[in-house]
């Protein structure tokens, strides 16, 4: 037998020092000032980026972490805006987390520059979602703007008015930066290859050439085929790594991660760094293992601590502090926690304007017709069906029809929809006939609410199912309820939301007073994501995707500003955080990735040590280097080659479709934009869709529309709803939304799974409503509701008539466009029947518009995997596979996460099954 883990030790030959005769005397200046040192001198690729950018030629640089990329082209970059060389930069980051991290670079460079030249300002912008058009053009007259493609696609997808907009803005750019650019995969990679295309179509027609430089540690052929650039290779500034590779299953890695944590700390580690490969784990070894953070410096208790806001205020109260500024800071805090109409403590009276009264009523009215206006359609082709059972019994859109049924009844399509229209109007406009400026209503059961609506022409039943659905949306302002007769002392207040709720000439005195309280302990303060390990007095920190953007901001930065930390996280850290650690304790997982989180250590000192749990297969690969030395680039090397590796579609017909439809948006320029070779193919299916009126999504990143929890993270619906019951579910706000949870994520750690979480595929297809297929190369189309059912109703006829079924064969294959319902089955149980999945109206979830496949008679998981492992589709990262419904729904249904992946798999699973017939 071997040893028991294998250790290796990685060396570093660190990156070469340029001469810096080479280098123009405003970048060595600029460098040397970001760095506050005048002796230092930039790496060698550093150098040679700043050249290549001088002269105007496009750069492809290769280099890991700690390598100094994001200072190798904005130097140049900044120096080129300065000296009136080019107008505009934009810089593209594949997440919101790397730009946030990237613009504390760029600000300081910014900063350097105004210090230095008094009449020289470099301004930075920011493109993202939902900006108005005035916030918009602001963001674009900047001199460095930073996006993500995807807050890019927002506005193409908004309007005409946006798209101009932003044509026009794009078109002004002169150099782009992708960042990170080995995160660009599969399908992701494809929308960013049209996004840039129409840049570089838009700027031709003004007769610019705009530039592209790519940044990335994990080169690839097709992201050098994204521009022309020269090719700069450097290495990072690290130190020699010891590394462990340590065997253990999947069951034990939990324990395996503590035992290790546990050693390091006892050998004196100073900044652990522990990245697992999910977050629910990442947040159960946090929770179990941490203790309350009594021994926290106060400067992290003020910053991220706690604490029950009654407390708070007797504190303050005794403190001497005046009533007034305790009234106003009571009231401070109904405005940072948005309590609605639901929290209200029963038989407390509210005030609300009847401006959103009706703002909520609206937005709620035309969703629901707009719902009610296309089944009308879907009961025209399956006139078998009742508007009731296409409708699925939801209460709401059923009480609509029910107020103009005979007159629906009497009417062809078109008129049906005139008729909607008409009727939606019609109740608005009694709705904003309503004299009232503001309505009081007494919780819980909201009466008066009601009433004002039925005095508004709404029948009863309407307003209460209107009322039911507003307690859950409506805010109530402190400054117009009856604060003292909600009891929120036992609401936890965070300290640090005192520097905006407090006036500002009392912030200091204060936080000056809680300051006092923490020492003296009469306050105590719960730390939520920091706290200390078990038995010992080190700080130990969580930090994830699944925690919201405010409720992370400044936790890494509180890591490496601590002299002893442990870090517990995901691949959150992965990109977009800057700091070191000694120590990196880390699951097996995806190479790229690894090789991302290696880099967090060996950036100080030659003491840094990795230990990496992994399989018995991959343990094996490694067991006879065991003692031996490696330098980075082997190392790298032996990582590609023996850890997992994620698997992506290449291309879609779909992605190019939906940017054909966007080019189509563009007018005449979008007419020129789709004359390119790359989009002329797709015109056949666009202009298919296009009739259909299927809508079209696409984007950089995940599109499956996810379930929102209570601290504004949306998790995928699969996931969510294996913990969370139908009480705790609303109905969605957004069509990027199957519904919001009345949860906390933390809530969800440690319950076991309850149900097992499925495609309702009966009720799928019953709603489907458009079949697609290729023929002889061509995509073809049906438009029909329900038609998934009729096309398995005639399967299921000519089955009987064949021998043997063949799960090859390509008619038990099917593509196909609309709503998908869910449906769960307790975990538990013997023979557990599956039950819709509702929200607390009862009302049954969607996830809406989503294309989707279906393998027919595929009803054994085991033999399913086995029959799709030989295939290109069996690992892509842009499908969801409900291995759960294969049980129920005798067949295998595939979901996309990234819009075009199912079109994707079709064509590549017809292929697969075609070779397979002539061997």
């Amino acid at each position: 037998m071997g040893p028991k883990y294998c250790e290796i030790l990685v060396v570093n030959t660190p990156p070469s020092l340029s001469k810096g005769k080479e280098i123009p005397s405003s970048y060595k200046e600029l460098f040397c000032r970001y760095f506050n040192r005048k002796d230092i001198l930039p790496f060698e690729h550093q150098a040679r980026v700043f050249s290549e950018i001088q002269n105007d030629r496009e750069v492809f640089l290769v280099a890991g972490t700690a390598a100094g990329k994001t200072l190798a082209v904005a130097i140049p970059l900044f120096q080129k805006v300065i000296s009136k060389q080019i107008q505009k930069v934009l810089l593209l980051y594949p997440t919101v987390a790397l730009l946030e991290d990237q613009r504390k670079v760029l600000m300081r460079l910014s900063e350097i520059i105004k210090e230095n030249q008094k009449e020289t300002t470099i301004e930075i912008g920011e493109l993202k979602g939902g900006l108005t058009q005035k916030e918009l053009l602001e963001a674009l007259t900047k001199d460095i703007i930073l996006a993500t493609p995807d807050e890019i696609y927002w506005f193409f997808r908004k309007n005409v008015k946006y798209n101009s907009l932003l044509i026009y803005g794009l078109s002004l750019v002169d150099e782009f930066v992708l960042d990170e650019a080995h995160l660009f995969n599969g399908l992701m990679l494809e929308n960013f290859k049209h996004l840039w295309r129409r840049i570089k179509s838009l700027a031709g027609i003004l007769g610019k050439t705009p530039r592209l430089h790519i940044l990335t540690a994990t080169p690839t052929a097709a992201l050098q085929g994204l521009n022309n650039g020269i090719r700069v290779v450097g290495r990072s500034k690290c130190q020699d790594v010891t590394v462990e590779i340590r065997p253990s299953g999947p069951f034990g890695r939990a324990v395996a991660m503590v035992d290790a944590l546990n050693e390091s700390l006892e050998q004196g580690r100073k900044k652990i760094l522990v990245v697992c490969n999910s977050a629910r784990r990442a947040h159960q070894l946090f929770e179990k293992y941490k203790r309350k953070a009594s021994g926290l410096p106060v400067k992290y208790q003020l910053r991220f601590g706690k604490v029950q806001l009654g407390n708070l205020l007797k504190w303050l109260e005794n403190s001497g502090v005046e009533q007034t500024l305790l009234d106003n800071l009571r009231a401070g805090f109904y405005q940072e926690e948005e309590i609605t109409l639901s929290e209200v403590a029963p038989d407390t009276s509210v005030k609300l304007p009847v401006e959103k009264i009706i703002e909520s009523v609206t937005d709620i009215l035309e969703r629901q017709c707009w719902y009610i206006k296309r089944i009308l359609w879907e009961q025209k082709q399956k006139p078998g069906e009742t508007w009731e059972s296409l409708l699925h019994n939801r209460r709401l859109p059923c009480t609509i029809i029910g107020f103009i049924r005979n007159r629906l009844m009497e009417a062809n399509l078109d008129q049906q929809q005139v008729l909607i229209d008409e009727w939606l109007a019609d109740t608005l406009r009694n709705l904003e006939d309503i004299s009232e400026d503001e309505v009081i209503t007494t919780s819980p059961n909201f009466r008066e609410l009601a009433k004002v609506l039925e005095n508004a022409g709404l029948d009863s039943t309407l307003a209460d199912l209107l009322v039911n659905r507003l307690v859950h949306q409506l805010k109530v302002d402190p400054g117009e309820t009856d604060l003292e007769s909600i009891d929120i002392n036992d609401r936890p207040i965070y300290l640090r939301w005192l520097d905006w709720m407090v006036e500002k000439s009392q912030v200091d005195h204060i936080r000056t007073l809680v300051q006092t309280g923490l020492e003296s302990g009469a306050l105590k303060a719960d730390c939520r994501h920091i706290g200390v390990w078990k038995e010992t007095d080190v700080p130990v920190i969580v930090y994830s995707g699944s925690m919201a953007k405010r409720a992370r901001e400044g936790l890494i930065e509180a890591f490496a500003d601590l002299e002893r930390a442990v870090l517990i996280s995901t691949s959150a850290v992965e990109v977009g955080v800057d700091f070191a650690a000694d120590t990196l304790i880390t699951e097996e997982c995806e190479g790229n990735s690894f090789l991302q989180r290696f880099g967090r250590v060996g950036r100080h000192g030659n003491d840094s040590r990795v230990i990496v749990l992994v399989s018995g297969d991959v343990a094996a690969e490694w067991q006879d280097l065991n003692g031996q030395k490696m330098s980075r680039e082997e190392f790298s090397q032996k990582i590609l080659a023996t850890f997992p590796t994620r698997s992506y579609a290449e291309a879609s017909p779909l992605v190019d479709a939906a940017h054909y439809l966007v080019n189509e948006q563009l007018g005449r320029i979008g007419m020129r934009l789709n004359q390119d070779p790359a989009l002329v193919a797709a015109q056949s299916l666009a202009d298919k869709l296009r009739a259909a009126e299927i809508p079209i999504g696409f984007g950089l990143r995940s599109t499956m529309p996810q379930i929102t929890l209570r601290d504004g993270v949306g998790k995928d619906p699969f996931y969510v709803l294996r913990y969370v019951d139908d009480d705790d579910l609303r109905p969605a706000n957004s069509p990027f939304e199957v519904a919001q949870a009345n949860k906390w994520f933390t809530e969800l750690l440690f319950q076991s799974a309850r149900f097992r979480v499925m495609v309702d595929l009966k009720a799928t297809l019953r709603t489907s409503r458009v079949w697609f297929w290729l023929a002889n190369g061509e995509w073809q189309l049906r438009v029909q509701t329900g038609v998934g059912s009729h096309y398995i109703a005639r399967m299921k006829k000519y089955f009987p008539q064949q021998r043997t079924w063949d799960p090859f064969q390509p008619g038990n294959f099917l593509l196909l466009h609309g709503d998908v319902y869910l449906q769960r089955a307790e975990k538990d149980i013997t023979y557990p029947k599956p039950d819709p999945v509702c929200d607390d109206q009862q009302d049954p979830l969607c996830i809406p518009a989503q294309n989707y496949l279906v393998f027919i008679g595929w009803d054994d998981v085991e033999k399913a995997q086995e029959l799709l492992t030989g295939s290109p589709i069996s690992r892509w990262e842009e499908l969801y596979y409900d291995w759960d419904g294969v049980e129920f729904n005798n067949s295998l249904v595939v979901l996309e996460q990234t819009a075009g992946a199912c079109f994707a798999a079709y064509e590549e699973w017809l292929k697969y099954v075609n070779q397979r017939v002539q061997k």
